[in-house]
């Protein structure tokens, strides 16, 4: 037998650890251990579920938002496109097509309006769902889908308005003599959204 420091002896055995008691306490141990509690899934279901109801509302955009969006894209894409014309030189156009609205380039030589191709901004636009294009006009003619409105390369702009709507909200991009493009609200009597 093993004599301890203060001269007692000692019962350690070597065997110990593999005995049969060792051994079923450890399993049992071990599945008292193992996996999660009910209340543990409760909390974390709680927390995701919470985290959810937080990020969610940010993901879906109203419609308003949408038509805001899209307006502003607009008003851009105006402006570069009337830019572009003077910069360049030539004769530019936007034109309503079914699903949303295309630039398009005047080729001099052939006496045609072509889609552009090599401007990855003003390439075709496509609306999405439930936003539509209701009326455009250029100096008080209404702009049908086969019609267009035409940026001049002098800089000076025939006067344009161009109504956007989803559902019952509605946007008018208005663009002026200057080439000045903004948004208006007409269900406040017209005045300029910032």
């Amino acid at each position: 037998m093993p004599i301890s420091v203060l001269g007692r002896t000692s019962f350690w055995r070597p065997g110990i650890w593999q005995s049969r008691l060792w051994q079923t306490r450890l399993k049992q141990s071990k599945r008292l251990t193992s996996g999660f509690t009910l209340l543990e899934l409760m909390i974390v279901l709680i927390i995701v579920g919470i985290s959810l109801g937080l990020v969610t509302p940010n993901l879906m955009k109203s419609d308003e938002d949408v038509l805001k969006e899209e307006s502003m894209r607009l008003v851009a894409l105006m402006e570069y496109a009337a830019d572009a014309a003077s910069s360049q030189g030539q004769w530019l156009a936007w034109r309503p097509t079914a699903a949303g609205y295309r630039f398009l380039q005047r080729d001099e030589n052939k006496n045609i309006w072509q889609p552009i191709t090599t401007d990855e901004v003003l390439r075709e636009r496509y609306l999405p769902e439930g936003l539509r294009i209701g009326s455009a006009n250029n100096q008080q003619a209404t702009v049908s889908t086969n019609s267009l409105i035409a940026l001049s390369p002098s800089g000076i702009q025939s006067p344009f308005q161009i109504e956007l709507t989803t559902g019952k909200t509605r946007r008018i991009v208005r663009g002026n003599i200057l080439g000045k493009v903004e948004i208006l609200n007409p269900d406040l009597a017209g005045a300029p959204i910032l």
